[in-house]
Formats: structure tokens, sequence, C-alpha cells
């Protein structure tokens, strides 16, 4: 049974309307490669389309024949609006279904009940200056490899049941969230988390040898940043977790983590805070942006003073240009002991793309018939 125009109309209405309440500065998208790859096919296919219709000869036909139609005899531009409006739908459709191969959800949490084995840890992040300078021989950012791994590692301990914390540090350390288990929301706050924090980017930041290779969108302006100060931050991380562990009554013995992604290029090695996080079992580990040894596949002749201090106090660290680095800080995480918390909510993606797809296929139903009607009834006509 065919459905009428009316309950067509509404269904269409409403689709409109529920794509319409949708926030899309909170919409995330799952396959970003694969909606630009069909753009560009659909871009070509449209250039090479215009690219025949405009400077190719058309078969069939030749210039300046035929008789001049009178300007009245023409359509007005009324009609010209008409005769177009089914292309419009059609590119409208095509954009939506782009979109909407693109995989795009949105993130939400919802209250559960119970509790859960994790293990505790704090990432804590570089987002110094020196982060925005070149990875040797990739035409990238320190920071831009260093989220990479991050989010490598990230993906590698899904499902894992993590509590974690994100923390920025440059000048002043920043944290983004408190404990979590949410593994599809934190993947989006590492993701979206600033490469750098800088006091601004003026000119002379931009020596030929100290390039910044970080997008402006990628850049935190903060007036009160422009070093790398590890032991502030680090005292932060102490107090976060002694309040964490009073609030939670949890035992002083437990095992727990905190993991620097940084290049190491500090202004000073933090030997107290790095002390007092042995004194708590609280293990430090590092991901470490080796830019000095990037293309040449050799270990460094002399690692730098903060990852011996980091050795001494039971942490170790993890070269990023090293293939197996990320798997073994996985395991040496993996390895601490596990605690019991509570599970208060956690992460919920919602596809939203079944709006795009339905609002696309209204538009081709639509938009088809009405491009037929409009070549049969004003095609022919000048």
């Amino acid at each position: 049974m065919l459905i009428d125009w009316a309950e067509f109309s509404d269904f269409l209405r409403i689709r409109v309307e529920e794509l319409g309440a949708t926030e899309f500065d909170q919409v995330r998208y799952g396959d970003v490669d694969l909606g630009f790859l069909l753009a560009a096919v659909v871009v070509g296919a449209l250039a090479l389309t215009a690219y025949r219709v405009l400077f190719r000869p058309r078969g069939h036909s030749r210039h300046h024949s035929g008789h001049l139609i009178h300007q009245k005899l023409r359509r007005g531009p009324f009609v010209r609006a008409l005769y177009h409006c089914p292309k419009v739908l059609l590119l409208l459709a095509v954009a939506a279904l782009l979109v909407a191969v693109s995989d795009p959800f949105l993130t939400g949490t919802e209250e559960v009940a119970g509790d859960v084995e994790s293990r505790v840890r704090v990432d804590l992040v570089d987002t110094s200056l020196s982060m925005a300078w070149e990875f040797p021989e990739t035409g990238r950012s320190r920071a831009e490899v260093a989220r990479e791994a991050h989010l490598d590692f990230l993906e590698m301990r899904r499902d894992k049941n993590d509590r974690v914390s994100l923390w920025m540090f440059s000048s002043y350390p920043y944290m983004v969230d408190d404990f979590i288990l949410d593994d599809e929301l934190y993947y989006f706050q590492v993701f979206e988390a600033p490469y750098v924090t800088v006091r601004l980017l003026a000119p002379q930041f931009r020596s030929s040898r100290d390039q910044i290779h970080v997008p402006p969108d990628k850049v935190r302006i903060i007036p009160t940043e422009g070093n790398t100060n590890l032991i502030r931050a680090l005292q932060s991380i102490v107090k976060f977790f002694d309040s964490d562990e009073a609030s939670s009554r949890g035992n002083a013995n437990l095992d727990r983590a905190v993991l620097i992604i940084t290049d190491a290029d500090v202004d000073e090695v933090p030997a107290a805070e790095l002390a007092a996080l042995n004194q708590r079992n609280i293990v430090p580990y590092m991901i470490y942006i080796n830019a000095r040894d990037a293309g040449s596949g050799a270990e460094s002749s002399e690692a730098p003073p903060l990852i011996d201090m980091i050795r001494q106090f039971g942490g170790d660290y993890f070269d990023v240009t090293d293939e197996r680095s990320l798997a073994r800080a996985y395991e040496a995480i993996d390895e601490l002991e596990a605690v019991r918390v509570e599970l208060s909510h956690r992460a919920v993606r919602t596809p939203i793309y079944p709006r795009l797809l339905l609002v696309s296929l209204a538009l081709f139903v639509v938009g088809i018939p009405a491009g037929f009607l409009a070549e049969l009834v004003w095609g022919t006509h000048p």
C-alpha cells in the first residue's frame, strides 16, 4: 500500500526536526576517511561533468544554428528556479549521504549500578612549546606523534576497565577530567585535547631550527605558559591521588600509575616528586618522544636524566621509535594490582546516521520525480 502525501510530508517533517535538534558540535565521526574519499569521488565526477558540458562540443549540434529566441519568450527567473530546484534537492541528498557514511554518532553517559576490577592511572600529557617542534624527518610535530602513540595505547587498553584521569602540563598542570571508567568518552577527551599550551605563537618562536608544526585549532593560548615544569605537575598529581584516596577510603598500599607522555625536555628533574610517588606505590611510566633518534633506528648514546630518574623509582620508559614499546607499556600497566571501584556511569554511543539516511532518502524520493517532471515541462523550453 502506497503512503499518501500527507503521511510522507509528516514523516519528512519529523525527520528534519529530529536532525535539526541534533547538537552537531557534539557529533563524532567513526570513519571520516571513507566520507572524504567518497566526497572526492563525487567532486571529481561533478568536475568532469562540468568540463564536458562547458568545454566539450555537444554531439549533433552546432553553434550559431537555429533561430534567435526573443527574451520575453525565454524562461523567467521563477521558472528557472523551479527547473533547477530538483538539482538542489539531489545535491542536498548526496551531501547528507556522504555525512551518513562517515558514521556520525553522539556520546553520552548512563547511570549503572555495581562495581568492577580496575587499574588506576593518571595520564599526564606534555603540551609545552617544545612539543610543537618537528619530529625529525616526518614533517609532523612531536605532539602529533605523541598523540597518535597515546591513542594507540588507549586502543590497546580498551575494555580493560582502566580508571583514568587526563592531565596536561606546560608551565602549570591542568586537569581535563576526574577519574572515569568510560573508554569511549576518555578516548575522545584525549583525541580533542590541544597539542600545545603556550603564551603566544609570535614570530620569535619560529626560528629556522624550531618550526611550529601544529594546526591552529590544536593550540591553546594561555598567558601564564612558557616552559616545561614537570615538578609542579607531579606535585599536583600527588595531591590528586591523595584526595582521591581520602574520598574513596582506599587502601594506601594499592598500586597505581602515572603515565607521562613527553619529549623529556624538562626544566628540572623532579627527584623529590618521584620519591613521593614511590612512597604511595604510584609507579611512573613514560611514553618517551625520542626526537633525537627518529629515522636512525639507533638508541640514544645518552638517555635524558629524567629517564634514569624514573627507573630509579621503579618506573620505566617506552620509546615511540621502538615498535614494541606500546605493547610493553600495556603489559607493564596490566601487571599492576587491580582495584575494586564502584561503577556509576559509562559511555553510550548513539549512532545518528539513520537520521541522515532517512533525510537523504526522502530528498531522493522528492528530487528524482521532480527532476523528471521539470525536464518534461520546461526541459525543451527556451
